[in-house]
């Protein structure tokens, strides 16, 4: 009997932690940094957002500062008496003059929405970048439960061979053999989904990036422990120096305060200068006028009031968008730390104290086990609760990343 244990514990396999892969590629900082670079750089969303903002800057140069002049032709008809004596032909020019702070207020406008253009832009190539970094954390992450669950199948098999060699002892049936069997038949199936599940994954990775949908993937592997969390007040305070949604708000809050700019020199008289020469269509000059003309606005008193109120007004509620904005954003942040904080906290208990505990148990039932000294059904319950807690702590990983992404989304440029 004691040959035959022997005999046993050389054909266990070590349910010690699992090793890293190191043919598997460590998502990194970098990578992902990689990652959403080559998604901004090519999604036509992005593209699309590129060229409003290229045409905001070009609505800049078509502000102007004089209106068009206006120029007319008149004949006279009377008699070739009058005609000699007035001339017949009239000829006039005129120039409207610029409205003070008019042009200036215009511009600064145009500019204000070049600037939101721009702010829009990084908005969705943040977001893109955002959701193709949590496809490649989801596509690690299932590569690591291929991983673990091939890690599972391997030491199941080994347990079956045990389970034979047990079953040769006196007294033994092969009633573990064929339990365990089944359970490898089963866990031969989950491996299989979760490697369709991966292929499924990857091809979303390409279709993000703009790639062949076949392209392949290395396998991937998370971090082994989580990363640091940033404090969420210090994040807050960055929100309006970083993002570009209330970058884009603040500055189209600019866009109507010029409006009703615009608004107000809108209601100032016009003025124009004008020149008319007659001419008598036999060839000899007549006369030639200069004038000046003004609008009078003072008609439309009320109307030009109301569009300075209403101006007034729009300024006033895109300063309290902003505002609104900026506090849901704030709970977005707080959220994101919050969440990224506590997988954190889980993954390091999960790779510790609970690790540990279930790990010594685990081999203390495997050992009882192999004497026969404790069922079957208590080993398979132990190593899955172990296979459970491996797999949670990647996951927690891949959450607290995932989180990470989310607040990158809301305070970007973190160092």
């Amino acid at each position: 009997m004691k040959s035959t244990f022997c005999i046993l514990v050389g054909l266990l396999v070590p349910i010690g932690p699992l090793l890293a892969n190191e043919d598997a590629t460590l998502l990194t900082n970098d990578l992902l940094s990689r990652l959403r670079s080559e998604a901004a750089a090519q999604h036509p969303a992005v593209d699309s957002s590129r060229l409003k903002a290229i045409a905001a800057y070009q609505d800049i140069r078509s502000v102007r500062l004089w209106n068009d002049p206006t120029v007319g032709l008149s004949l006279m008809g009377a008699d070739t008496a009058k005609r000699k004596d007035d001339g017949d032909v009239r000829l006039s020019f005129e120039q409207p003059l610029p409205v003070p702070g008019l042009y200036e207020a215009n511009r600064a406008k145009a500019e204000a929405i070049g600037r939101a253009e721009v702010q829009k832009t990084r908005v969705s190539a943040l977001s893109l970048g955002s959701s193709t970094a949590k496809s490649a954390i989801e596509l690690a992450l299932a590569d690591e439960a291929i991983r673990l669950q091939t890690s599972q199948i391997i030491w199941l098999k080994k347990t079956v061979e045990n389970a034979h060699e047990r079953a040769l002892n006196p007294g033994e049936t092969g009633i573990d053999s064929l339990r365990l069997e089944s359970q490898l038949v089963r866990d031969e199936q989950t491996l299989d989904a979760a490697k369709r599940t991966r292929d499924s994954l990857a091809q979303r990775l390409n279709l993000n990036l703009g790639r062949p949908l076949e392209s392949p993937w290395a396998a991937m592997s998370l971090p082994a422990q989580p990363v640091p969390v940033p404090v969420a007040n210090a994040e807050i305070a960055r929100i309006s120096r970083t993002n570009p949604q209330i970058l884009a708000m603040q500055e189209m809050a600019n866009a109507a305060a010029a409006e009703t700019r615009i608004a107000d020199r809108e209601r100032q008289p016009g003025f124009a200068v004008g020149v008319e020469t007659d001419l008598y269509s036999g060839g000899d000059f007549r006369s030639t006028t200069v004038g000046v003309r003004m609008t009078l606005p003072w008609f439309n008193e009320p109307a030009n009031q109301a569009k300075v109120d209403a101006s007034r007004s729009r300024e006033q509620a895109a300063g309290k968008d902003t505002q609104a904005a900026f506090r849901d954003i704030a709970a977005g942040v707080l959220s994101a730390v919050s969440d990224a904080a506590n997988a954190g906290a889980q993954a390091r208990a999960y790779s510790g104290e609970v690790y540990n505990k279930a790990n010594t148990a685990n081999t203390t039932l495997e050992d009882s086990w192999i004497t026969s000294k404790s069922p079957l059904t208590d080993l398979l319950e132990s190593n899955r609760l172990l296979f459970s807690i491996r797999l949670e702590q990647r996951r927690y990983i891949a959450m607290q990343l995932a989180a990470l992404e989310d607040l990158y989304v809301l305070v970007p440029n973190r160092q």
